[in-house]
């Protein structure tokens, strides 16, 4: 990542300032941000800045920035608003150029707090600093050891991974979301509250450079100039996915969103064509944010839209198909000689989706078997491009008994896999998840789910092609989104 970026700052700091309450065993504060700087191994200095407290987590607390000897580039404000006017010039003396101000009090709270809000950024800018909030858990950054969330998230988290996620709300922080249970890692978090400063636009631009993030996910309320979010986004986009949860679709939520961050959602319509232009796959719920990643950080992109559907129950057959056509895919024909080959393995066999309920029903030790050839089949048919396959799970047909099935899959795949598991155990569908995604094939809660993950695949693999072909027609690269704003 170059230098040019206004965020590089806040993620490559020689050392963090906090300011706020030092009281340790609580479940918010200055103290957890020094705990988890700690825990989490940030390799710079760490400066907790209090006017009486004595020490926290075993470091000392300095009464003001005058007394730090040492380099320090971010500052991390963590207290009434009343203060962060006085903590900014602080810093300016200092010389510290970046600042996540997660204080509330401002643009979020009315006329008054907009004023508030309004002065920060004047008084920032005027020593050139820059902001990321207010009103935010700020960053979490597991590349670089780095975190500024404020609350106490109940688990430990050493893992890394390629999903980075921008967001306008802290549901997305590490103390809202159970990151250590899902199989794929989290690179960066960025959460911008208010975003009276360094905006989504600028975290893009940002995570596009970033070579440790392979997808982008997104959560956006607002943008405050269309144009350069569609021109950043257009050429981020070519490059890597990026997944965005627009808030404010109806008019009574786009309403409530001025008391959430001051945020002004504006026509959704515009919005809706505004993503399509460039190139991002919009989804409709919280935890497609993270479901929909796991494709493309486990499976190789489609060449088409022609799915392959192997299940072991009719019903689902048909439902994947219905689910299929949904998220613009569509079920794929096989040749002849798949169709033979099919017959080959149980002459119940021949149609698609195939059906192994049947064959197993009769010949129960052949189940695994009956997989890997129609798995097989379908991923060197020419007439395929993406596969969907369920499983059952219980007590007797253990998650484990599936192993040789996934390494054979994941040895000998050339096409993009999705998978949905059902049974009557909870504990064993959620083992044979993580047993799946062990052998790199995700796994999902619902088909549904797991056809949307597919479909935004084909989207995007279809949008990288268009890229490296001429615009067509005058509208090409126009929006009709809403204008800039201050």
């Amino acid at each position: 990542m170059g230098q040019d970026s206004p965020l590089q700052g806040f993620f490559t700091p020689r050392g963090v300032a906090v300011f706020g309450s030092m009281q340790e065993g609580w479940f918010f504060g200055a103290a957890i941000v020094i705990r988890d700087l700690l825990a989490i191994g940030y390799p710079g200095g760490i400066y907790p800045v209090h006017p009486t407290s004595e020490s926290v987590c075993g470091q000392k607390v300095y009464r003001s920035l005058e007394g730090i000897a040492h380099p320090v580039d971010l500052a991390v404000i963590v207290t009434s608003f009343r203060h962060v006017p006085e903590i900014v010039m602080q810093c300016a003396r200092k010389g510290i150029r970046h600042l996540v101000v997660v204080s509330d009090g401002f643009g979020e709270s009315g006329a008054e707090g907009r004023k508030r809000q309004a002065e920060l950024l004047s008084l920032a800018r005027g020593y050139g600093m820059r902001i990321i909030g207010p009103n935010t858990l700020g960053i979490f950054d597991t590349t670089h050891g780095l975190t500024t969330v404020p609350y106490e998230r109940g688990y430990d988290y050493a893992r890394t991974g390629g999903l980075s996620i921008v967001t306008q709300t802290g549901m997305y922080g590490p103390q809202a979301v159970p990151f250590h249970e899902y199989s794929f890692g989290i690179n960066k978090i960025i959460d911008l509250g208010n975003m009276c400063d360094i905006d989504e636009t600028d975290c893009l631009e940002f995570l596009g450079r970033d070579e440790n993030t392979q997808v982008i996910s997104l959560y956006m309320e607002h943008t405050r100039c269309a144009a350069r979010f569609l021109e950043v986004a257009r050429a981020i986009s070519a490059i890597k996915p990026i997944l965005c949860l627009k808030g404010g679709r109806s008019p009574d939520a786009a309403s409530a969103l001025a008391s959430h961050t001051g945020s002004l959602a504006g026509d959704d319509a515009l919005y809706d064509g505004l993503l399509r232009q460039a190139g991002i796959m919009r989804v409709e719920e919280y935890e497609d944010l993270f479901e929909c990643a796991k494709g493309f950080l486990y499976q190789p992109l489609p060449q088409g839209n022609r799915l392959g559907i192997v299940t072991l129950t009719g019903a689902m057959g048909i439902q994947c198909i219905d689910a299929a056509r949904e998220n613009g895919l569509t079920p794929g024909q096989p040749t002849p000689e798949s169709v033979a080959r099919l017959r080959d393995i149980h002459p119940s066999l021949g149609a698609h989706p195939v059906d192994l309920g049947p064959p197993s029903a009769a010949n129960g030790a052949s189940l695994f078997d009956y997989y890997r050839q129609a798995v097989d089949t379908l991923m060197q048919d020419p007439g395929i491009d993406c596969l969907y396959v369920n499983v059952y799970v219980t007590p007797l047909i253990k998650p484990a008994l599936y192993e040789g099935l996934l390494g054979h899959m994941r040895a000998t795949q050339t096409k993009p896999i999705v998978m949905w598991a059902y049974g009557t155990a909870s504990e064993s569908i959620r083992e044979f998840s993580a047993l799946a995604e062990g052998h790199a094939i995700p796994c999902f809660t619902t088909t549904r789910k797991a056809l949307l993950s597919l479909g935004c695949m084909v989207r995007h693999a279809r949008w990288k092609r268009s890229r490296l072909l001429p615009p067509q027609g005058d509208m090409a690269g126009r929006s009709q989104a809403p204008a800039c704003r201050a």
